[in-house]
């Protein structure tokens, strides 16, 4: 297995390096290329250290090759009257809550919980008539959508474009801090306000208008187009994604779709010098665990404690926790390497020596460490190369006289590019074990005893909840047919439809959290998390899974006037071999 070198200019893998290799996951990609690949890396540098070939190849437009359709989809974005009947219509959607909570029953087992679901389906099926008249419908463990606009030509491979019905619920403590009702779909001058705003009824109700449109202008597909709606997706998918994911392996079989298209990224990014954007798609998602964790000791009579009581002993391993965080590893499989070589290659700001360092990242443990260094001074870019974590919910102790018997946390963590469910599991029992020793408890994992309780003073449990690995990377070199059609047709839009006055240049990414696609995983090895808008609210300023949620209005019409002409386009090419 190649070892990434101290130095690249000395040429060697020296075995002196104290370089992670499990944690930077060379077992990921390196690995698979093995040293002639390696090789070939090294080769494609010329004498300045710069690739002597694009590592972020710009992808030439690709559109419906109709002018009647780019200005049909132009149209969208000035009809005064569309625009209002479109921003009334998410206004709706808007006004029918579907909040989902963590650990709900199943469906089966609690029908009355997932009652709420039967309104927002009756409002979609009052909207949108003439969809449910020529589109197939299957209603999937019940609330689950599934639409399929079925293609004449069966030969090739349907896409899925995605959303969610789901909302995060608001907080009853903070209605007070909102703007407007949460639940009213108030429309203002500029922006819609919501909850489910932005997170994700406009997706689920732009595709909706999308499709009737396409309708309405009399589009007859070749290539089948699929609508996939989960309903709880902001508590795993597990009701929701998981079954219909199921339903349609069963159907179509694996590895049978062009593409998956769901939520992610919005929107254009400026970074840098010169004139140009970057439209990050995410190509990829963190893994995801929680850990919950328990501890039960003795109780008794405040007036007499020990010295430490249960809560005291959680406190001391929360800070424990805190104080020792992952490592960060940038590994090749990581699409944030790839982001940062197309802001290499694509900002003239740029200084050179940070250019070099991204361009060996994958050569040189020194180099590797500068581009980690230099993500890691931001909060937005730090975890995007190390396992996050985030104590979330502590609860302990029953009355102010009575020592606490009981206390439990639950511990979030999105596992980093390259890591695995296993290694973050390692890192937090470890220190578990150092508490439970300092103070003379025992500690079981997953029902195991690692160590014995010897004098009655208590025990800590761990167990594991919703453990999921990192997602597997979409490709997007240039002999991906797929993903270059796909990020022509971004450029298109922006640059053509839009008229955004500066090059697009889409680049690959991740996503810190997870969406429904974890669950698309064998469908197609195309997975793209990423919604075409243009938007000048950051996730702060956007109230997404906070207080006074909205979206810009303008931004809702993007979304149809951008899948208005992809899925046209899409239709007329042939499938990768």
């Amino acid at each position: 297995m190649p070892r990434l070198a101290d130095d690249v200019e000395e040429g060697t893998f020296g075995a002196r390096s104290k370089y992670n290799l499990k944690k930077a996951a060379i077992i990921g990609a390196v690995a698979i290329v093995g040293l002639v690949g390696l090789t070939a890396i090294v080769k494609s540098f010329g004498g300045d250290n710069f690739p002597s070939e694009p590592l972020c190849p710009v992808p030439a437009y690709f559109s419906a090759n109709s002018t009647a359709i780019t200005n049909r989809s132009k149209q969208f974005l000035s009809d005064k009257e569309f625009i209002a009947q479109s921003v009334e219509k998410l206004s709706k959607a808007v006004q029918v809550p579907t909040e989902v909570y963590d650990s709900q029953p199943d469906v089966d087992d609690a029908p009355e919980v997932w009652a709420k679901f039967g309104k927002f389906h009756h409002y979609l099926e009052e909207t949108f008539p003439t969809v449910y008249a020529n589109l197939d419908v299957d209603k999937i463990n019940t609330w689950g959508l599934v639409f399929t606009w079925k293609g004449k030509n069966t030969d090739l491979k349907p896409v899925l474009l995605a959303a969610h019905q789901d909302v995060v619920p608001v907080q009853k403590e903070t209605i007070k801090n909102w703007k407007y009702d949460p639940f009213s779909g108030h429309i203002g001058k500029k922006y819609l306000f919501g909850r489910g705003a932005l997170d994700c009824k406009n997706l689920l109700v732009g595709l909706m208008e999308t499709v009737e449109q396409l309708l309405a202008d009399d589009f007859k597909p070749q290539r089948s187009i699929v609508l996939a709606f989960g309903f709880d997706e902001e508590a795993s998918g597990e009701q929701g994604a998981r079954y219909i994911s199921e339903f349609l392996l069963k159907r179509y079989g694996r590895d049978s779709f062009y593409a998956v298209i769901d939520e992610g990224d919005a929107g254009l990014v400026k970074a840098g010098g010169g004139s140009q954007f970057y439209a990050q798609v995410a190509t990829g998602e963190k893994g995801h665990v929680n850990a919950h964790i328990e501890l039960t000791t003795p109780g008794g009579h405040s007036s007499v404690p020990p010295d430490h009581t249960s809560i005291g002993i959680m406190s001391s391993l929360l800070k424990l926790l805190e104080d020792e965080p992952f490592e960060a590893a940038l590994v090749e499989e990581n699409p944030t390497l790839g982001y940062m070589q197309c802001l290499a290659e694509h900002d003239p700001s740029m200084p050179k020596k940070l250019k070099t360092s991204i361009f060996r990242a994958i050569l040189s443990k020194a180099a590797n460490s500068k581009v980690v260094d230099y993500l890691s001074k931001s909060i937005a870019d730090r975890y995007l190369v190390r396992t996050s974590q985030a104590i979330d919910i502590i609860q302990g102790g029953a009355k102010s006289n009575a020592l606490p018997e009981h206390v439990s946390v639950i511990s979030n963590y999105r596992i980093n590019i390259g890591s695995s469910v296993n290694e973050t599991l390692v890192h937090v029992t470890e220190k578990i074990n150092r508490i439970a020793k300092e103070y003379d408890v025992g500690f079981y994992q997953e029902g195991e005893e690692i160590r014995k309780d010897e004098h009655g003073n208590g025990h800590f449990s761990l167990s594991v909840v919703e453990p999921l690995e990192p997602a597997p990377a979409s490709p997007t070199d240039k002999d991906s047919k797929v993903w270059m059609t796909y990020g022509g047709a971004l450029r298109h839009f922006y640059e053509n439809v839009l008229g955004v006055d500066g090059k697009v240049i889409v680049t690959p990414g991740i996503l810190t959290g997870n969406t429904d696609t974890k669950c698309y995983w064998g469908l197609t090895k195309n997975i793209y998390r990423y919604v075409p808008a243009l938007s000048d609210l950051g996730t702060i300023e956007s109230g997404i899974h906070s207080v006074n949620e909205k979206i810009e209005k303008e931004n809702h019409i993007h979304i149809i006037a951008f899948y208005y002409e992809y899925l046209q386009a899409i239709d007329k090419v042939t499938d990768e071999e």
